[in-house]
């Protein structure tokens, strides 16, 4: 009585409210040993083929070519920090110097890395700042980011293909009863669509007949497709 997890399946947003028994749930234990797995799958799979595994920082100065919002550090007091003659914040009295955030990506290092050294790769925590409360958005994660010295396009996507279909392949082979929790708790038919990432090659198309499909009103009409702004060529995927 009392005991803050039932016997019976908890909902997510219940579990995460008590985070330090959120593991202890079936669905909490399943994630944390897939996301062991795939990290190691992810290391053998580049160390397999001879890239280098970077630490890249994550205070920076950069912006990673504007990859997203960045979350300020500072050391500077909050209500009443060090100003300049024209009311803005001095961060020449901040602890680095300048403005510092939390890294959008590892990416600049890596190609520096990467011209010394050829094939890298950094794998580590990554923050964006964008005020987006979806399951679309992650305010942290953990992002895989190898930099191929003396690679064209299709020696990127063929990387990006094996990486995804290895770490698939190991999950399936080493995460059976994971996978199960999976099937029954979130999604059915789930060991099934992954063995069809293994077994099938991945379809490419180049950016202008993704758009073309994109605004195929036929297609928009099949699946009932909505978009908050309308597709076209020049504009983001």
């Amino acid at each position: 009585k009392g005991y803050p997890l039932a016997k019976a399946r908890m909902k997510l947003e219940t579990l995460r409210e008590h985070q330090h028994l959120r593991m202890r749930s079936r669905i909490g234990g399943a994630v944390a040993r897939m996301r062991n797995a795939l990290a190691f799958a992810t290391h053998r799979f580049f160390q397999e083929r001879g890239f280098y595994y970077v630490h890249t920082p994550l205070i920076t100065a950069s912006d990673a070519e504007g990859a997203g919002e960045m979350f300020r550090v500072s050391s500077l007091d909050a209500e009443e920090p060090p100003r300049l003659p024209n009311g803005r914040v001095d961060f020449s009295k901040d602890f680095f110097g300048q403005q510092s955030h939390l890294t959008v990506s590892g990416q600049l290092q890596v190609e520096s890395f990467a011209c010394s050294m050829s094939d890298a790769y950094t794998f580590g925590p990554t923050f964006r700042a964008e005020n987006s409360h979806t399951s679309k958005h992650l305010a942290e994660f953990w992002m895989i980011e190898p930099e191929i010295a003396f690679a064209d396009l299709e020696a990127d996507m063929d990387l990006a293909e094996d990486y995804l279909k290895f770490c698939t392949a190991y999950a399936l082979k080493h995460c059976g009863d994971d996978l199960a929790t999976f099937e029954l708790a979130c999604e059915k038919g789930l060991r099934a669509r992954l063995q069809a990432v293994v077994d099938a090659p991945f379809k490419r198309i180049t950016y202008t007949e993704a758009q073309e499909l994109l605004c195929d009103k036929a297609l928009q009409k099949k699946h009932k497709a909505k978009f908050r702004e309308a597709p076209g060529w020049g504009k983001d995927l």
